[in-house]
């Protein structure tokens, strides 16, 4: 496989780490809620949910997607803190728990009478039981249902588009301005940016090793490769994205009264079909599972190996962590957006400031070094 090639392959990559099973909840949102200025809506979105992360990628990749080099300047305390708040917020009292809301949102609308408290006490139950000891069984959900995932999301976008006449937009007066600032702020909730400080090693190290051996300390040369790997990436998330906003839209006026975590399930219902939405509400929940025993497996050692030293058993931590993800679920998505909202909307102008910066910093240092 040549060096294009795999650019190409670590840009899919890119677009599966950060097309989450959450992530399929938030477009349709958007196109719901603005309708006629969907395409506002989706611009600010898409600034704030494709561009700003594909930067926090590139920016990464610039100082050999090492975090502690790419956070240097803001100190080993500060690095620690940050790192704690992150946790916290992809783990049980965030990204986790919220995950679970979108997996009963897509089996709600196939099975109605579904009780959500006995939902949630199963669903993390089974991610408590296979975080245990995760094994292959992690390996095998990620290959196996995230290209179903994919390929469901793509499947129900095509037919909602061009297949089905039974939607309807809804009529809005919200001017194009805020639209587009909404549509921002509403990225934030993704959480990319984040991401990036903390994923892109295994992108790098990948683009790195594809490169002939007398080749890999060419930095100029891994630059390149690494800022056409996250173009490409972006562009498969904002198509994607772009998609699922604009079939929020169009059948914004038929959406009413659907609770905001169950918008795509809903629309495979109206454009395909009550069996079609099973087979997507299973394709969603399992989707949520395999993320949450990653995400719980991923917290669950942080805690016992960074916070605690290995001082406590690490089963005893993973099974409060199941509990506490089981408490904040009961919350609901709204509410559990609400807070991260809180908290992202003075992170988030932070880190992307800093993030430019420190692109900005690594060109004119080395422009002031040649």
């Amino acid at each position: 496989m040549n060096i294009f090639n795999r650019v190409i392959v670590a840009g899919f990559a890119i677009f599966a780490m950060l097309f989450g099973s959450g992530n399929i909840a938030f477009p349709p949102i958007l196109g719901k809620n603005f309708a006629m200025e969907w395409g506002m809506a989706n611009l600010g979105w898409l600034l704030a949910a494709v561009v700003i992360p594909m930067l926090g990628y590139f920016g990464s990749m610039l100082f050999e997607a090492e975090t502690e080099k790419y956070m240097k300047p803001l100190g080993k305390h500060v690095t620690a803190l940050f790192m704690l708040l992150v946790m916290i917020m992809v783990g049980p009292f965030g990204v986790s728990a919220r995950c679970v809301n979108v997996a009963f949102g897509g089996v709600s609308v196939a099975m109605p009478d579904c009780p959500v408290l006995l939902f949630n006490i199963v669903f993390c139950t089974v991610v408590t039981i296979l975080a245990w000891n995760p094994g292959k069984l992690v390996q095998l959900m990620g290959t196996i249902f995230t290209p179903l995932k994919f390929g469901g999301v793509a499947v129900v976008i095509l037919v909602a588009m061009f297949m089905s006449s039974n939607s309807e937009f809804s009529i809005t007066d919200v001017p194009g301005a805020k639209a587009f600032a909404d549509g921002f702020e509403m990225g934030y909730q993704t959480m990319d940016l984040i991401a990036a400080f903390f994923l892109t090693a295994p992108i790098y190290l990948y683009i790195k090793n594809a490169l002939p051996e007398t080749e890999r300390g060419n930095k100029k040369l891994l630059i390149t490769f690494s800022g056409w790997a996250c173009a490409v990436g972006g562009m498969l998330l904002a198509v994607v994205y772009t998609g699922l906003a604009y079939i929020g839209a169009k059948y914004s006026a038929v959406l009413s009264g659907t609770p905001d975590e169950a918008l795509f399930a809903k629309i495979a219902d109206i454009s395909m079909g009550h069996y079609a939405t099973f087979f997507v509400g299973v394709v969603i929940a399992v989707g949520c599972l395999a993320t949450n025993i990653a995400i719980a497996s991923m917290f669950t050692d942080y805690i016992h190996k960074t916070i605690l030293k290995e001082k406590y058993n690490r089963n005893v931590i993973l099974l409060l962590t199941g509990g506490c993800t089981l408490g904040m679920s009961l919350l609901g998505f709204a509410k559990i957006c609400s807070l991260m909202a809180m908290i992202l909307s003075k992170l988030y102008p932070a880190l992307i400031v800093f993030v430019v910066l420190r692109i900005a910093y690594y060109f004119i240092a080395k422009k002031e070094v040649v």
